[in-house]
């Protein structure tokens, strides 16, 4: 009886482990089934993961161009040592890689990815071909090539072109969804940054294979990083330096288009930057250095910096009287030097006065008398809307990033900001372009277009056509009408009469004896900073306009001293090289 009942316990045992066997057996059976089937390829990817490793290549920039397929910003290949952690300690590959290139590292490494660290960021070619002869000691080390943006024109073009950057966080933020990731360049400013979504390259990789060791066995999958398109600009290498080199050391702008379609030939800000640095990165110091100098080298002045028009806005003071029926060819004001009005006098520029002058001459003398008479009877209302019907405070749409409008203050505006009045004073200040009246060199480059084309107005543009990477034109820029002024032709015919005669035996006749007939106007704008500012505009040939330009000269004196004879020498430079065509 006790052998029985021994038995029967060892049987109960031997039925119990048996039944817990079986259960291990299959809960064994189903982690195996999990593990194979379920997230067989899970592991499957994780085996090939430590095997095969994906180096994505950045993407490589279009190109930029001038009007004559000049290059203005390319990118070039630089070379760096990465490092994928394996078997070999980090500090083991330091030693070597120093004893190889004969020179000391800098640790600590910035680690890109996970497991991935940066050696060295710059490698010269020298020093490539010692790494690639040196491989065999060097497993998991990778020589990277990567571009970077080259400005081979630097300071010129700086603010036309503009630059490319490593993205930031708000940018990165905003742009995630269209595939940018932490590492990316985009554009930052001008050209760059206006078409960036043109010049975006695609990303290339290389799926390499290593062994235990981590050292590489080979190259399974190569796709080289690509651009999709280059874009050729209107401007043009040649004129743009040299209108740059006139500017000499003076801060100002020279803008020079084609009328009748928009294009912009030189768009020249002065003081500029070296595109080169802010692309390739500058300490914090020397961006302070430069964002803070008083100069404002980052403004790009024709489309961001206001001045005051001073006599250029004479034009528009013109151009309303003469469709207003308040002058004509017919009607005389006398200039004694003065006009005394309310008990204020306000000065000519010409002490001895012009005597009497009709809208011609006065157009071509900047007799202020003249241009305050014609204020004081068009009136602040009518005044600011000629000026907007001329494109003053309006905005250009000139397809770069940045451009600010003009201010044309209104008695509305001056008793809502400053709680006065509008005295009659301020419509004689405004009818010569001072006072609070302000514009940027782009609106008026464009007023100075308008009476060229005789009232056609063409969008100001700088990009001529696309290319794709076979170099074949994609598309290219038509012009855009933009609007039509209409004026009688009288009023047109008396603008351009009195402008050749500024050139003739006016204000700008230092441009006289050009090879080409000139209608042009000077402008001196009271600056309170300093000296005035000296302006210089107009058109050429007069009678079939091929070439608009506008020169300003910060604390340049007066229209008829530095800016008439700037462009004399830009106009001189045009005819030599270009013959008097629009470009190429």
């Amino acid at each position: 009886m006790w052998n029985d009942e021994i038995q029967e316990r060892v049987n109960q045992r031997i039925t119990y482990l048996s039944r817990l066997f079986l259960i291990i057996l299959i809960l064994l059976s189903f982690r195996f089934w999990y593990l194979s089937v379920l997230q067989g390829d899970w592991y499957k990817q994780k085996s090939e993961q430590n095997r095969v490793r994906i180096f994505f290549l950045p993407p490589i920039r279009g190109s930029i161009y001038d009007r004559n397929n000049q290059v203005l910003a390319e990118d070039v290949p630089r070379f760096r040592l990465i490092f994928e952690k394996g078997g070999v300690e980090v500090e083991e590959i330091e030693k070597r890689v120093e004893r190889i290139l004969g020179r000391e590292l800098s640790p600590p490494f910035p680690e890109r990815a996970v497991g991935e660290i940066i050696l060295v960021d710059q490698l010269s070619m020298e020093e490539v071909v010692k790494i690639e002869e040196a491989q065999n000691e060097l497993p998991g080390v990778i020589v990277e090539s990567y571009p970077v943006r080259h400005y081979p024109c630097g300071e010129p073009f700086a603010h036309a072109v503009g630059y490319v950057g490593k993205i930031n966080a708000e940018e990165f933020k905003m742009l995630r969804s269209e595939g940018y990731e932490m590492e990316d360049r985009i554009g930052k400013t001008g050209v760059e940054l206006e078409y960036e979504s043109l010049l975006r390259g695609e990303k290339g990789y290389r799926r390499i294979e290593v062994n235990a060791l981590g050292k590489v066995v080979g190259v399974l999958d190569y796709r080289p990083p690509y651009f999709k398109n280059s874009v050729v600009l209107t401007l043009d290498r040649e004129l743009q330096e040299y209108s740059y080199d006139l500017l000499s050391n003076k801060n100002g702008v020279i803008i020079v288009g084609d009328p009748y379609t928009g294009e912009l030939f030189a768009l020249v800000s002065k003081p500029s930057f070296d595109p080169q640095l802010l692309s390739w990165g500058m300490s914090a110091e020397e961006w302070n250095t430069l964002s803070q100098n008083k100069d404002r080298p980052l403004t790009n002045r024709p489309l961001q910096a206001l001045y005051p028009p001073g006599s250029l806005f004479k034009l528009v003071i013109a151009t309303g009287a003469l469709e207003e029926g308040l002058t004509g060819r017919n009607r005389k004001i006398f200039c004694p030097g003065f006009l005394d009005y309310n008990e204020w006098r306000y000065p000519c520029w010409r002490r001895g006065g012009h005597g009497s002058v009709g809208i011609e001459e006065a157009i071509a003398q900047s007799c202020n008398v003249t241009f305050y008479t014609l204020g004081l009877e068009l009136g602040p209302d009518k005044i600011i809307n000629w000026a907007n019907k001329l494109g003053v405070g309006q905005p250009s749409g000139i397809d770069l990033p940045g451009e600010k409008n003009g201010f044309l203050p209104t008695p509305e505006w001056k008793k809502r900001q400053l709680k006065e009045m509008w005295y009659p004073g301020d419509t004689i200040n405004l009818s010569i372009g001072q006072g609070y009246l302000l514009v940027t060199p782009l609106e008026m480059y464009r007023v100075v277009s308008s009476i060229a084309t005789r009232g056609e107005v063409y969008k100001p543009h700088v990009l001529k056509k696309v290319l794709n990477s076979k170099r074949e034109v994609v598309r290219e820029v038509a012009p855009v009408l933009q609007d039509r002024i209409e004026l009688r032709n009288e009023t047109w015919e008396s603008l351009i009469r009195g402008m050749e005669k500024v050139v003739n035996s006016g204000t700008g006749r230092v441009c006289r004896g050009l090879p080409v007939k000139l209608a042009a106007k000077t402008g001196t704008a009271q600056n309170p900073q300093g000296e005035d500012h000296s302006w210089f505009s107009g058109f050429f040939p007069s009678s079939h306009p091929q070439v608009a330009f506008l020169v300003l000269i910060e604390h340049g004196g007066d229209g008829s001293g530095e800016a008439a004879q700037t462009a004399r020498k830009l106009i001189e430079w045009w005819e030599e090289n270009r013959g008097g065509k629009s470009g190429k």
